[in-house]
């Protein structure tokens, strides 16, 4: 018996070692009130601890025991009351998780019984014990966290130690037999806690409790010592052991009423909305014992057709401004940014789109040994055509020596109208960037070809409005960009 009872304690502490880290979480949310150290999964802090006061009727299970389930109820000459003792005490509650959780309980009490058979006597007598116990909230484990939302109902097993000081009577003239003295034994608390929260701050309960002892003598009686002689001095009365007897070990229990006050700062209660359960984190913190962190991870929204349409629209950048992709004199400058929107054809313009005059640039970037600054000009064509017009080839020619003698880089981009398929018009497009850099290497005398950048873009970035003569004219192009 003993090696057993050894068993169980040490089933009993391990598990209870065990729980916290069952309830670890593998990962935890990015959240603004994040808890790193919490024991359970979820993105909020709770509130975990609280405290519960218990009162209520004791029972005494062991050898003297009149029946197994009911107690004597009056003394009559050879019986003695075994009813009327009461139990009260402190129980400091850990939740670690939803599931699981952890107990430290103190009670006092006292404990009464008698056996006419065999024994012919009776024993009253006062304990003291406190134990550690782990819990279990079978309600969420068996219904799920929404299901009797205001309850809350745990089973626990634990282990903890009893002091107590009992003495034994005769039945027939109330002779005393036995006494204890001041004794302590481990014992093995197991029990049924039901809860119903009445605020955020408290709960009414009923606490059903059964304490195995690793004792025969909480009751100052020896099982099968009933045989003794009173003559003899009860030869056994001076041994200190509690474990002998030939009995079953004592136990002893009640069931109280309990009210418990949940610790923590801004206590929170769930509410039901419309036939739902409203969770809102944001304004306090809900307790461990009857909230699964996992429910306030708010799902996410799956919108309608018409609602991703309302957040595009109400999110769609404002309108460009049309003179941004408008160039009306076709002289690489916007009509946004252009300060002479009516340049002639074939203009050298700076940044701003002021027409140069690109021999007195050029005379000055020489006189001077400036670095080259941003010079903007447009090579037109003929429908379908990638032949350098006259009127365009002294323009390149001195940008050849422009970039000959000061470095310039020069950037082309080449154009065409609608007309045409799109495969067709890049392939023109890029035609007409290519003899722009052949004529500027094999006509201009270019030095350096590396520094000519080439694009083509089609018919996709118009400057004009294709649908007139001059418009088309002005989209067949390739824009010509000085780079320092």
């Amino acid at each position: 018996m003993k090696k057993v009872s050894q068993l169980i304690y040490s089933f009993a502490l391990g598990a209870m070692v065990a729980l916290p880290s069952f309830a670890q979480p593998l990962e935890q949310p990015n959240s603004p009130d994040y808890n790193p150290k919490a024991t359970y999964d979820g993105p909020y802090k709770m509130n975990t601890w609280s405290i519960s006061a218990h009162f209520g009727p004791s029972m005494f299970f062991g050898d003297l025991r009149e029946y197994d389930f009911w107690p004597v109820t009056k003394t009559t000459i050879d019986r003695h009351k075994e009813s009327g003792t009461f139990q009260g005490g402190l129980t400091i509650n850990k939740q670690l998780s939803y599931l699981f959780g952890a107990r430290l309980d103190g009670s006092i009490g006292n404990l009464r019984g008698m056996k006419s058979r065999m024994y012919g006597r009776y024993f009253e007598g006062d304990y003291f014990d406190v134990s550690l116990a782990g819990t279990v909230n079978l309600k969420g484990l068996l219904m799920g966290p929404n299901k009797m939302k205001r309850w809350k109902v745990d089973v626990y097993a634990g282990i903890g130690q009893v002091f107590y000081d009992a003495t034994a009577y005769s039945l027939v003239g109330g002779a005393t037999i036995r006494e204890t003295g001041k004794m302590n034994d481990w014992m093995i608390p197991t029990g049924l806690n039901v809860s119903y929260e009445l605020s955020p701050r408290l709960d009414l309960g009923l606490d059903f409790r059964l304490n195995h002892t690793n004792s025969d003598y909480l009751d100052a009686t020896y099982g099968g010592d009933y045989s003794l002689d009173p003559s003899d001095g009860f030869n056994i009365q001076n041994q200190k052991t509690s474990r002998k007897g030939n009995s079953e070990l004592d136990s002893y229990g009640y069931g109280s009423i309990q009210l418990t006050y949940k610790l923590g700062k801004k206590p929170l209660k769930v509410k039901k909305v419309d036939g739902k359960w409203d969770y809102r984190p944001e304004d306090g913190y809900y307790n461990l014992r009857y909230t699964d962190p996992k429910v306030l991870l708010k799902a996410p929204k799956i919108l309608t057709l018409e609602e991703m349409d309302s957040v595009a629209k109400a999110n769609r950048p404002k309108d460009i401004d049309p003179r941004l992709l408008l160039d009306t004199d076709g002289d690489g400058v916007s009509d946004f940014f252009d300060k002479e929107p009516n340049s002639p054809a074939g203009s050298i313009v700076d940044g701003s789109g002021r027409v140069l005059d690109f021999d007195t640039y050029v005379k000055n970037a020489l006189a001077t040994g400036a670095a080259c600054s941003e010079i903007f000009a447009n090579v037109q064509f003929e429908t379908d055509k990638n032949v350098i017009k006259p009127e365009f080839q002294d323009m390149l020619k001195n940008v050849a020596q422009l970039m000959n003698k000061n470095g310039c880089r020069l950037q082309l981009a080449g154009h065409a109208d609608r007309r045409a398929t799109d495969r067709y018009n890049m392939a023109l497009s890029r035609r007409r960037v290519d003899a722009v850099k052949n004529f500027l290497i094999n006509e201009a005398g270019l030095t350096d070809p590396s520094k000519v950048i080439i694009d083509y873009f089609g018919s996709f970035k118009p400057i004009a409005d294709s649908a007139t003569r001059d418009g088309l004219q002005k989209n067949r192009r390739v824009e010509l960009k000085l780079l320092p």
